[in-house]
């Protein structure tokens, strides 16, 4: 079997510079790493990752728990996450809860034995449901998107509150007075800060601030549909509607095409979370685009300075989102209104 003292006998190094190359740490030369990634090609060697992780004390995984890996969001927070870990030698572990707490916890308990190094968890619990006070100590974890309740463990995201206020201030500033918003379950932290900021820009304009304008939808197409339905069936018909992502955005385009609605003749359209897809809509959809990609790589960024001893490694990270206006918003009918001025 090959193993490292061959590695360096054939690329005349120590075994120590052998180690460093393969770890990705430590000072190596140029012309030695060259040798040395030359002579693990030649000899077809493959490194031992339990090997690896004792020489380290710690494991080389990091794992990422999400509710949904098929939600393009939580698909690139992945890729960027990969990426960065890789850049130090780490592999990934990633698991969908899909939603299911008890899929969730699951998961938790099959990882507290060590086998990751640290954990990026998008969660559905509190930190008491998911072990995470008794697990901290030994598992370096930090947030994506969402904080669990009762947990100080960082946080990586974008600021919820402060862009739906400016989505909706966007629809507020076109002539919208009665808008909707499509709310994801209120016991997320993403939710309940989202619903708030949506609250922030009618009172800033001096809109109606209506509890029953505020539906709550299931994470998923089946939700978002059957809370647009339940939109357009009020009287008066809200004029614009604010969705809290895009999976319920696309269960809500599915309502508006059913019932013959037109948008943005008929009915506006803002929603969080852009994708790919929503620039090729007919009309196309106005979006929030937050990082994914990025939130991914500073959480694996954060992750990895917590293992490596950092201890400025403790706050939160929070990157700009941006809105992409499209064609799904427009003035409502009838056109002419004057929009309101905010405040002061």
């Amino acid at each position: 079997m090959v193993g490292i003292r061959q590695i360096a006998e054939r690329a005349e190094v120590s075994t120590a510079t052998v180690n460093r190359v393969i770890r990705g740490n430590g000072p190596v030369s140029p012309e030695r790493r060259k040798r040395v990634l030359a002579a693990i090609a030649e000899l077809d060697y493959v490194p031992n990752a339990a090997a690896r992780a004792l020489t380290r004390g710690r494991s080389n995984l990091l794992g990422l728990f999400v509710p949904d890996i098929a939600n393009p969001f939580y698909a690139q927070v992945a890729k960027g996450l990969e990426d960065r870990a890789a850049e130090d030698g780490f592999r990934c572990v990633i698991s969908s809860s899909d939603f299911d707490p008890a899929r969730e916890l699951e998961l938790m308990t099959m990882y507290r034995d060590g086998t990751l190094a640290g954990l990026a968890i998008s969660p559905l619990g509190s930190a008491a449901d998911l072990g995470l006070q008794k697990q901290g100590a030994r598992v370096p974890h930090v947030f994506i998107d969402r904080r669990a309740d009762g947990s100080a463990a960082p946080l990586v995201g974008t600021s919820n509150r402060a862009t739906a206020r400016e989505a909706v201030s966007s629809l507020l500033e076109q002539g919208h007075r009665r808008i909707a918003m499509i709310s994801g379950p209120r016991n997320f932290e993403t939710a309940a800060q989202r619903i708030a900021g949506y609250q922030d820009a009618l009172r800033r304009y001096g809109a109606p601030v209506e509890p029953g304008l505020v539906l709550q939808g299931y994470i998923g197409e089946r939700g978002g549909r059957e809370a647009m339905e339940a939109v357009l069936d009020q009287e008066p018909r809200p004029t614009a509607v604010f969705s809290f992502n895009n999976l319920l955005t696309i269960g809500a385009l599915a309502a508006v095409r059913a019932r013959g609605v037109r948008m943005p003749d008929e009915l506006s359209l803002v929603t969080f979370d852009d994708m790919s897809l929503f620039a090729y809509v007919d009309p196309p959809i106005t979006a929030i685009a937050q990082p994914s990609y990025d939130i991914g790589r500073a959480a694996a960024d954060l992750l990895v300075r917590r293992l490596e001893g950092d201890e400025r490694a403790t706050g939160d990270i929070t990157l700009p989102a941006r809105l992409i206006g499209r064609g799904s918003t427009a003035p409502p009918a009838p056109a002419g209104r004057p929009a309101p001025a905010p405040p002061g």
